[in-house]
């Protein structure tokens, strides 16, 4: 078999998640975490306000914030996370709770979507909302499924990088009688970059024995970083050079000849 010459790209591998807002995964994870208090710290989850236990606790309530006007909704939210923080510093101090998964996935919510501004030590934390531009893609996107990214091009879940061999002879039957064989997947969250892809791909497939002299890949593999590290280990990385800027055009003030 021949692996001389080899191909890499990547496809989008849709999560089996619901798409949640940002108020329905603030929401989420406050009502998991409570319900695994409950179940594991029975006692210091009956000392919290009954009216927050009633609130994210009970479906009928907890369903009630899919309703919110979007006119209310950034209020909304705001209270949300002022809760769930409030939920956060509670247990802090308490080893057993704040190792808890449930627990995590609430902190990280809270740090996903908002700033936590404190000026001292002794005065209370403000919690201000993230806009939305601010929020990174690798943000928490649902708590059934912590590791799954967001792509702005392809949406919520997870990418696969996969190399394989291919045959660029112009005889027909030469190609025919080819195989393609895959020598390399990987299996990452939608929001990491294709441009990571390639370097741990060729050194996946040389420690196997199965490493290409030549790469075709999409313009984001072939960056100048990583054609150079490539020639390092031999490999010629072919791929479309990057677009070039929009051209300024002419003034608006000057006429057409």
């Amino acid at each position: 078999m021949d692996t001389s010459k080899q191909r890499l790209d990547s496809v989008h591998l849709k999560s089996n998640m619901r798409k949640l807002g940002r108020l329905g995964i603030l929401t989420n994870c406050i009502h998991r975490f409570l319900a695994n208090l409950r179940r594991q710290h029975a006692e210091l989850a009956a000392g919290l306000p009954p009216e927050l236990v009633a609130r994210y606790l009970t479906k009928k309530a907890l369903a009630c914030f899919s309703q919110v006007k979007p006119s209310a909704s950034e209020k909304t939210l705001a209270a949300v996370a002022q809760e769930g923080f409030d939920l956060l510093d509670r247990f802090a101090g308490h080893p057993q709770v704040s190792a808890m998964l449930s627990y995590c996935l609430l902190q990280r919510a809270i740090y996903d979507h908002c700033e936590v501004k404190q000026p001292a030590a002794d005065t209370p934390a403000e919690i201000i909302v993230k806009p939305p531009r601010q929020v990174s893609c690798q943000s928490l996107q649902n708590p059934s499924d912590p590791e799954a990214g967001y792509s702005g091009h392809k949406g919520q879940g997870y990418q696969a990088q996969v190399m394989e061999t291919f045959c660029d002879s112009e005889d027909p039957h030469l190609k025919a009688r080819t195989l393609d064989l895959i020598t390399h997947v990987a299996v990452a969250p939608a929001s990491e970059s294709d441009s990571r892809a390639l370097l741990p791909a060729l050194a996946d497939t040389q420690a196997r024995e199965l490493g290409p002299q030549e790469v075709l890949a999409d313009t984001a593999y072939g960056s100048d970083d990583n054609c150079q590290q490539a020639a390092a280990l031999e490999v010629e990385v072919v791929s479309p050079p990057p677009g070039l800027p929009p051209s300024p055009g002419l003034p608006k003030d000057r006429g057409v000849p």
